[in-house]
């Protein structure tokens, strides 16, 4: 059976996002950031089923739009932290990401196939400031947690780039002796990345908290 309607909707549901953004018209500007991140990736994911079925190389497209949509992440969750020391580092954070992010590019990385450095370090960048943020929000936001926008978008996140952390590098080394394994590692990532998306959209939908402190706020935890 062919899997490509998983491929299709995964990339119909970023689009949702967005679109929670826009119904709940919010002002805060972690959530635009989120929702900007997933117009690049809608926007891009279009570009390259079109040259896919073109039969058209489109890694490249891959390897450049990481970095992008990487720093919107990152512009989040710096957006969503109090503490102007942790913002300040996680602006670094982008900034030296995207440094090493270019020195691999240019040195070793190939441009027209899976990459084998660059996103796994993407994958991992994000899962470290998405783990992060999620226990700093069960720690010190106001109860019931589950109200929270960064609870929601950061276990979104966590599912999307924890089960692709490796899976560009291994698919690299396997499309030539298990392409038909390559493409069914893709399809089960399409329908993970559905759930993942529909997580970020309640959380995209939460209704603002203004007595939230944000994940990275310096506030002590609550005694529990």
């Amino acid at each position: 059976m062919n899997g490509r309607w998983v491929i299709n909707l995964s990339i119909a549901a970023e689009a949702l996002p967005v679109m929670a953004v826009i119904a709940r018209r919010t002002g805060e500007a972690a959530r635009r950031w989120i929702a900007v991140a997933f117009a690049v990736w809608l926007a891009q994911d279009v570009i390259l089923w079109w040259m896919s079925i073109h039969g058209r190389n489109n890694h490249w497209l891959i390897h450049l739009g990481n970095p992008v949509s990487t720093v919107l992440f990152l512009g989040a969750y710096a957006a969503w932290t109090e503490d102007p020391v942790r913002r300040r580092a996680l602006q670094f954070a982008a900034f030296g990401y995207v440094l090493v992010w270019a020195g691999i590019f240019l040195s070793v990385e190939d441009p027209n196939t899976f990459s084998q450095y660059t996103d796994p370090l993407r994958a991992l960048v994000l899962i470290l400031v998405c783990a992060w943020a999620l226990v700093r929000a069960v720690m010190t936001e106001p109860p019931p947690v589950w109200r929270s926008a960064i609870y929601w978008v950061s276990i979104g996140l966590l599912m999307d780039f924890g089960t692709g952390l490796i899976l560009a590098p291994v698919s690299g080394r396997l499309t030539r002796v298990q392409p038909a394994l390559v493409v069914t590692a893709f399809y089960i990532k399409a329908g993970i990345n559905v759930v993942a998306y529909l997580l970020v959209t309640v959380g995209m939908l939460c209704k603002p908290r203004p007595s939230s402190t944000g994940a990275f706020s310096s506030r002590p935890p609550s005694p529990s």
